[in-house]
């Protein structure tokens, strides 16, 4: 084992652990400093303590899900549901709809300007449009959530605020700080070897403590590196993920994340799930991060299933079975449905029964769940019997932390937005998905960094951003709790 350590470089050694982390740019005397608010009218709401934001890889295919429209195209077995006037569902894809759909609220007049999933994924993790000219000291807007709540931690918290799972098998993996301070990086787990490699479980034999003790090692090793190279550049950037991982390999906690019971795997699904990021164990690691309450506050899921742009990436064979059905990176809608269904019903379920921190609330009550797609699917099948991508209009799904149960947001015909559903003429984008995040979590969206790298200020949210629209408001979606 410690010739293996000696050889292995910085990001396998982070990689041994089950976790990885994001860039930072800035140097130490070059963290901005200046941040200003820039309206006087703004009034976060502050409606939940948490958020867990779940990234649905490959763009879930709209006319089937969550703008369910019935066209020539349309397979005959999806068994219609109705959960309200303005929202039906297949029972087919989504068999435990009954657990989450009557709670949750959907924006359908989105709008996305990118239709490739690398720049349109990092849209949705920076809450920006991609700008080359700026790229490297954009932060992700976990990391502006994990900077703007440092002030709320307190002494027993030894979690990130900011913690993913599977995010770095994503199209767009982890972007990391940017220009703030390394330690909101944001702390991403790889459910594939996150669990053998933290020794989860419930014995704690001389063998296991014998395996804590080399990977603690292996933590020393961090401690190593030189000034230049490696994740940022900075040895003081690593230093800081190096603290994290020492507080939660000593914080008993963590282990308790990590440690699921057979009955839970199998009723979010794990046990049937092929793939090489398994969502049930996300949603459960997600869940249990919350129930610990020691410091992650903003939980990011990625279905990623095997990588590439992710298992919704229905380009052929949407309906596909049999020897018909995707191979590789891809799923069918008659498998990704289920296989998403199975762990989301069961996370919301138990949310929903969780005792939250404050008296008479649930944790649902206090965390602000959201299912995010980083654009549409064409509602024309092409030749392949699959829907390409589209960005003139596609849903997103919202619930608990203050969300009004049954809003529909928006109405479309399937190619075009009809009524966008809101204040402004203007479609609801990614950027107003982060102020309504902001805002529910009681920060300022309207705030701008003045002191950045490249001396142009940083919004919290853009109104005029390079690579989108000429003018996007300066809002969250409002809607959602009125």
């Amino acid at each position: 084992m410690r010739e293996q350590i000696d050889n292995l470089s910085r990001r396998e050694l982070l990689k041994l652990f089950g976790i990885s982390v994001g860039a930072s740019l800035a140097g130490e005397a070059a963290w901005p400093q200046k941040i200003q608010a820039q309206s006087r009218k703004v009034t976060p709401r502050k409606t939940a303590r948490n958020v867990l934001f779940i990234q649905n890889c490959g763009a879930m295919s709209p006319p089937e899900c969550l703008d369910f429209k019935e066209t020539r195209f349309t397979a005959k077995d999806l068994d219609i549901q109705t959960v309200n006037s303005d929202f039906q569902i297949s029972k087919t894809i989504f068999p435990n709809y009954e657990k989450w759909a009557p709670r949750a609220s959907l924006v359908r007049s989105m709008y996305e300007n990118s239709l490739v999933h690398a720049s349109a994924q990092y849209h949705t993790q920076a809450g920006r449009a991609l700008n080359a000219a700026i790229l490297r000291e954009i932060p992700a807007f976990g990391s502006v959530i994990a900077s703007e709540l440092e002030s709320e931690r307190r002494s027993s918290d030894t979690f990130p605020t900011f913690i993913s799972v599977d995010l770095w098998n994503a199209r767009c993996p982890q972007i990391g700080s940017g220009m703030l301070h390394p330690r909101f990086a944001g702390l991403d787990l790889n459910t594939a070897s996150v669990f053998d490699a933290f020794g989860a479980g419930g014995d704690d034999s001389a063998a296991k403590n014998s395996v804590l003790s080399e990977r603690w090692e292996v933590l020393n090793r961090m401690s190593e590196v030189s000034p230049s190279g490696g994740i940022g550049g900075k040895a003081s950037e690593y230093k800081a993920h190096y603290e994290y991982a020492y507080k939660i390999l000593t914080d008993a906690r963590f282990k308790k994340v990590l440690s699921l019971s057979d009955h839970d795997k199998a009723r979010y699904g794990v046990p049937k799930d092929r793939g090489t990021c398994k969502i049930g164990l996300a949603m459960l690691i997600a869940r249990n991060l919350l129930v610990a309450d020691a410091g992650a506050r903003f939980i990011w899921v990625a279905n990623t299933y095997n990588g590439g742009n992710g298992p919704a990436d229905n380009h052929d064979q949407l309906y596909g079975r049999g020897a018909l059905a995707p191979k590789g990176a891809q799923l069918s809608i008659y498998e990704s449905g289920p296989r998403l269904d199975g762990a989301f019903s069961s996370l919301i379920e138990d949310l929903s029964k969780m005792p939250g921190k404050e008296s008479g609330k649930t944790l649902l009550d206090e965390t602000m769940v959201c299912m995010i797609h980083e654009f549409g699917r064409n509602p024309e099948m092409n030749s392949n019997g699959g829907r390409d991508h589209w960005g003139p209009c596609f849903a997103n799904l919202f619930m608990g932390g203050g969300i009004k149960p049954g809003r529909v947001i928006g109405k479309t015909d399937g190619y075009k937005v009809t009524d966008v559903g809101w204040q402004f003429k203007q479609q609801p984008m990614m950027d107003h998905v982060v102020s309504t995040i902001y805002s529910v979590l009681g920060i300022d969206w309207s705030k701008k960094i003045v002191d950045t790298p490249s001396g142009r200020a940083y919004e919290y949210q853009q109104t005029a951003p390079l690579g989108g629209p000429a003018f996007i408001p300066q809002t969250p979606i409002e809607e959602l709790f009125v």
